[in-house]
């Protein structure tokens, strides 16, 4: 069953599809190795562990992500720079779920490829918050709540915590947006 011509970015190309079109909660290593007609112990010629290949699939995610707020916030300023990108954020939620989820298993993956990964995760958001004058601290902790925020809305509603209210969640989001955006401008004035 051995595959000549196999690489390792074959495997966690077919890794990172596999979990986007069929869910992570179904990915295993054995159906990877099925869908690459191998036996699962090739893998191991590839990757070294599971946790190798989430970190793979979790930089790529974390990646797709940086890449997608970064356009929507190009040449924009302050309140227009927040809100487009909590909207790009907010479709990646929406349009990849599967992917988004790995981004989200990754702190219980240790090592240093995560740690840099993280830093990918807040640029656009510190970069975005770039126009207020807040003192470093200050945005640490700004990045930290409007990170929940966006996250929050996406597992809540992923959850299914939105339907017993017939209000458009959208404008839930949007209202939540600019109330992050009041403590911006808040803090500045305190900063």
């Amino acid at each position: 069953m051995a595959r000549q011509g196999l690489t390792r970015t074959d495997v966690i190309g077919a890794a990172i599809e596999m979990i986007e079109s069929e869910g992570l909660h179904n990915f295993s290593l054995r159906e990877l190795a099925n869908r690459l007609h191998i036996k699962a112990a090739s893998l191991y010629s590839h990757i070294r562990n599971m946790d190798e290949l989430y970190t793979e699939a979790g930089c790529y995610a974390i990646s797709e992500l940086k890449k997608m707020q970064l356009d929507a916030i190009a040449g924009k300023q302050r309140s227009e720079a927040i809100e487009s990108l909590a909207d790009a954020y907010y479709r990646f939620g929406k349009e990849r779920p599967e992917i988004y989820k790995v981004i989200l298993s990754l702190p219980m993956v240790k090592n240093d490829a995560i740690h840099r990964a993280g830093f990918d995760i807040v640029e656009p958001i510190m970069t975005a918050m770039a126009g207020y004058h807040l003192a470093g601290e200050q945005m640490m902790h700004l990045q930290r709540i409007f990170r929940s925020i966006m996250h929050g809305f996406i597992s809540q509603e992923e959850a299914g915590c939105f339907r017993q209210f017939p209000v458009d969640v959208g404008e839930s989001y949007r209202m939540a947006v600019r109330g992050f955006i009041l403590l911006l401008e808040e803090s500045e004035k305190e900063a």
